[in-house]
């Protein structure tokens, strides 16, 4: 029986072979920062308020103009279709299903133009290649297909070291590909075999210009943990900033995600875009990050669970119960829409 998101977790392993099991539940090192990123919820505890009227709850909001139902959205994941055979256009497809935003990753079995034929709501997660000229490209046919944003990862000048993938040698299987490099040398082999090519450690902040010009598209700074990185990313013309340490999956001991919200927003002001991801596994989590200052989450690792166990349905499974969750996780706290969700609902041991 499906319940919650961690009996799909339970189940994801079965009938998985083993490496590629471990490289979608993986951390960086000794992945210290994987068990905080969850943990840490735990230490924020809720205050709810009560005799509020909450016989009307509204979920919905706007993010960089697109009006969704929930401030749940699907993170970039890499490499889906090793969990299922349609990957990213089931996922695309469930949020369709949800009007919610999906960003697709730069490492994704399917292109650009496949999945964006399935959805209205899509952003890019962008890895800048040292080929600059070939980034050019698909960004600019990330504006042509109609996607909405870009999310401009900056957290890996190179790929960290999981030590689970180097035990159980990860490799994408043989007959996937790699989409957005279909018809180069980087069509096949994974991200490990590529990451030379696929991230620039030259990189600075004026890669944000670079990228917003080039695109014509709204931009969100992804990887921030600092408040001075992300008032800096916001000066070089960001139009948000995504909180986010890859999923524990760059630097272990990196600050957990929801520990930085606060900050980062006290630093930002009050109109800033900010996004959170990393650990999220309840509707009582979302409510945390609302609280504490996030516009809206992202979820990852879950969507991969519920893709494993019934592709398109089993990702529509994931976002119907962490929405019914938030949902009752407000009406609990005595919030009617996402503006009563506010700071005093949350203490911190």
């Amino acid at each position: 029986m499906i319940i919650n998101l961690f009996d799909l977790e339970k189940q994801f392993p079965v009938d998985l072979p083993e490496p590629i099991e471990s490289y979608y539940s993986s951390g960086a090192r000794d992945e210290v920062t994987l068990q905080r990123n969850r943990s840490i919820f735990n230490e924020y505890e809720l205050l709810p308020r009560f005799l509020r009227d909450v016989s009307n709850i509204r979920t919905s909001c706007s993010i960089l103009g697109n009006e969704i139902d929930m401030p749940i959205l699907i993170a970039p994941v890499a490499m889906q279709c090793m969990a299922h055979e349609e990957g990213e256009v089931a996922t695309a497809k469930a949020a369709h299903t949800h009007n919610t935003i999906m960003t697709q990753s730069t490492i994704s079995n399917k292109g650009i133009e496949e999945v964006g034929l399935c959805h209205d709501k899509l952003f890019f997660q962008l890895y800048v290649s040292k080929d600059r000229p070939f980034t050019e490209e698909m960004l600019k046919r990330c504006k042509e297909l109609g996607y909405k944003a870009i999310e401009f990862t900056v957290d890996a000048p190179r790929l960290g070291v999981r030590e689970r993938d180097l035990r159980t040698s990860f490799k994408m299987p043989e007959h996937l590909g790699l989409g957005n490099f279909i018809g180069t040398k980087f069509e096949h082999g994974d991200i490990y075999t590529h990451s030379d090519h696929l991230f620039d450690p030259s990189l600075t902040f004026e890669a944000i210009t670079w990228i917003k010009e080039t695109s014509g598209l709204p931009v969100l700074v992804k990887g921030i943990l600092r408040p001075d990185d992300a008032q800096q990313a916001l000066g070089y013309g960001a139009d948000g900033i995504v909180i986010s340490n890859h999923g524990a999956r760059q630097i272990d001991t990196a600050v957990p995600t929801l520990k930085q919200i606060e900050p980062i927003r006290t630093a930002v002001g009050p109109d800033a875009l900010l996004l959170v991801d990393g650990g999220i596994r309840r509707g009582t989590d979302v409510l945390k990050c609302l609280a504490l200052g996030a516009n809206a989450v992202q979820i990852g690792r879950p969507l991969l669970w519920g893709l494993k166990h019934d592709g398109q349905k089993g990702v529509e499974l994931v976002l119907d119960i962490l929405k019914k969750e938030f949902i009752e996780s407000m009406i609990l706290s005595g919030c009617k829409n996402l503006q009563e969700i506010t700071r005093d609902l949350v203490v911190s041991r």
